[in-house]
């Protein structure tokens, strides 16, 4: 079914996919799948269908809609979450991907692992030992050389757990995710450097470029928590320094638990604390201004070969200063004639040293 640009329906207890489920959709007005780069809730689908369409009335919440996300991709579930009331005989339809019930798993505990498979299944039993259905699997190529340590004493979603919020596992342990039906696939990366480049006066139609100082951190307090002898305790290291601090006039501290890059089973030195945190800071980008990107193009003059979410791209502006890669953080699919309706291209890192160089240029 690789490529098939109609959507079908299909039962809600639907699994296999293997025949045609109560009916294709090809009357719909329109249908869109938009899927964000490591977003909650950021997968999903919406559709226009007439009131006298061929399967209005089978149209329900819960009921799945199977449609392709991107060119050439195999199709994917998305439960009906909500239809709206007809207006001029036409019903919006809004449907998130199949993933989106792990935002409505909830489970809890204290759990240690060596693979992002076992501590996945730890946390799912726990759902499934108090009553819940959670159906999702998970693959991995991440190799983690020291246990993960996840202590979460209050409940908290499987969403949330795999991602969304401090301490959770993409925010602990980095890459990124893909969901494939009911399989979390998490690796360390998704994309791949597609080769492509996206050129003012070549292929480029739009470009908004916004330089942001909000998220930048020059600075991290690192500190160790744990017991010992039944008694908690707190190391705390140094301060540490970004290569780049002085290049401001005040200093933009975190705090930063190095609990876990550590591990909690025994007491470390401050010494052990601070070489932690200022191994976090020399490796993080968070030290560099963040310019996000979005950009307009010419899909059929950028290559043969379709971009797809988290692939690389190089973006070139002359006038704006803009040479430097970035991720495809977004598309918007349109399901029914198999082209993307727009794609984003966000969140480069430009460094402090050649942004004051571009000031004084200026």
């Amino acid at each position: 079914m690789v490529g098939t640009v109609i959507p079908v329906l299909y039962p809600a207890t639907e699994r296999t996919f293997s025949n045609n489920g109560l009916g294709g959709l090809p009357d719909a007005i329109s249908c869109a799948v938009t899927e964000k780069r490591n977003t909650p809730g950021g997968y999903y689908l919406e559709m226009d269908y007439p009131c006298n369409g061929l399967h209005f009335s089978d149209l329900a919440p819960e009921r799945i809609i199977y449609a392709a996300p991107a060119p050439g991709k195999s199709p994917q579930p998305f439960y009906i979450e909500r239809i709206t009331e007809a207006i001029d005989g036409i019903v919006h339809i809004e449907a998130p991907h199949v993933s989106t019930q792990l935002q409505k798993i909830v489970t809890y505990g204290r759990m240690r692992a060596y693979t992002v498979w076992g501590l996945w299944s730890d946390f799912r039993d726990v759902a499934r030992n108090i009553g819940q259905t959670c159906d999702f699997t998970i693959t991995s190529d991440f190799n983690l050389t020291v246990a993960i340590n996840f202590w979460f004493d209050t409940p908290i979603t499987m969403m949330n757990l795999l991602m969304g919020i401090d301490g959770s596992m993409l925010d602990t342990i980095g890459g990124e995710i893909k969901f494939d039906h009911w399989n979390v696939i998490y690796n360390t990366t998704r994309g791949v450097d597609s080769g492509l480049e996206i050129r003012y006066g070549v292929n480029m139609t739009q470009l908004d470029a916004e330089t942001d100082t909000s998220d930048l951190v020059t600075a991290v307090l690192p500190y160790w928590k744990g017991k010992v002898n039944d008694t908690d305790i707190v190391v705390y290291g140094d301060l540490c320094l970004s290569s780049n601090a002085s290049a401001f006039a005040t200093l933009r501290a975190i705090p930063f638990d190095a609990t876990q890059k550590i591990g909690s089973d025994s007491q470390p030195t401050k010494a052990q604390v601070t070489a932690a945190g200022q191994a976090y800071i020399n490796s993080t980008a968070t030290s560099e201004l963040a310019m996000s990107i979005t950009t307009s193009f010419a899909p059929a003059l950028i290559g043969d070969r379709p971009l797809y979410l988290c692939d690389t791209v190089k973006v070139v502006h002359p006038d704006l200063g803009v040479s430097s890669t970035a991720k495809v953080v977004e598309t918007r699919f349109n399901v029914l004639t198999g082209q993307y309706e727009s794609i984003t291209i966000g969140s480069i890192r430009k460094s402090i040293v050649d942004t004051i160089a571009d000031i004084i240029k200026k």
